[in-house]
């Protein structure tokens, strides 16, 4: 079979209801992308054509034997019959749904050694099998802890660069945070707060256009906008367990 020329990747954040949305909006998965591909636990639940799961399964052995009742001893049950295939790092033969992932290959294609998701051993996987589309859809790294979710999101974005390099056509929702999707146009220009930008395409060519605003943000709006005590994803910022910790009293 040919490689696919448009891949949806589809990680576990609150995103990946849009990627729902629109292919039951079309009628069908393969309406939308030529190929699906999920991360992890997403495998026993959408329909797809890979399932990415990079984590070692003698580690995920270990952790379903320290608690038999976890979410990934219940994902390890079904990944001993999935047919796969499951892209992961090391085959083993009790599950044989599993293909480990073309490291060499894809280091020579593309050399940049920096893989800390799974999500990001995905993005690479496309560049490497050479389509012309990716689609993004649940990588919105919307978690409490803002350094990990966002160590997380960098690498994605890193590798999403290379893409946009080679000519791959990204597109993200609306509601995600990876590419600060979620952000207004305006917002995604830092240092332009006393313009307005009137962006164009003329005959291939990008033009830009400057409207000077009526008036300017005051002082409050503006320590507001540096204001890094709030979480950096709005996603999260009002989120039960975030507000839990944000408004705990200092440990002395």
């Amino acid at each position: 079979m040919d490689n696919p020329k448009h891949v949806a990747i589809i990680g576990m954040g609150p995103s990946s209801n849009q990627y729902v949305h629109i292919c039951k909006t079309l009628g069908g998965r393969h309406k939308y992308a030529d190929e699906t591909w999920v991360i992890n636990a997403l495998g026993d639940i959408l329909a797809c054509d890979r399932i990415f799961h990079m984590d070692d399964v003698r580690i995920q052995k270990i952790r379903t034997d320290a608690a038999p009742e976890s979410n990934i001893a219940a994902m390890l049950a079904w990944l001993k019959t999935h047919p796969g295939p499951v892209i992961t790092s090391r085959a083993h033969p009790d599950y044989p749904g599993l293909v480990e992932f073309p490291l060499e290959e894809v280091i020579n294609d593309c050399p940049n050694g920096y893989f800390n998701s799974t999500a990001a051993y995905a993005v690479a996987y496309a560049i490497y099998m050479g389509v012309e589309k990716i689609s993004c859809f649940g990588m919105d790294f919307t978690y409490p802890n803002a350094h990990d979710a966002e160590k997380g999101r960098a690498c994605v974005e890193f590798w999403l660069g290379i893409a946009a390099e080679r000519g791959i056509q990204i597109v993200v929702p609306k509601t995600t945070s990876l590419l600060d999707a979620m952000h207004s146009q305006a917002e995604r220009f830092y240092g332009y707060d006393c313009v307005d930008l009137d962006i164009k395409r003329v005959d291939n060519k990008i033009t830009i256009g400057f409207t000077e605003k009526a008036e300017l943000p005051t002082a409050d709006a503006i320590e507001e906008s540096y204001d890094h005590a709030a979480h950096p994803n709005a996603l999260v910022r009002e989120a039960p367990e975030y507000v839990a910790v944000k408004r705990a009293p200092e440990v002395k």
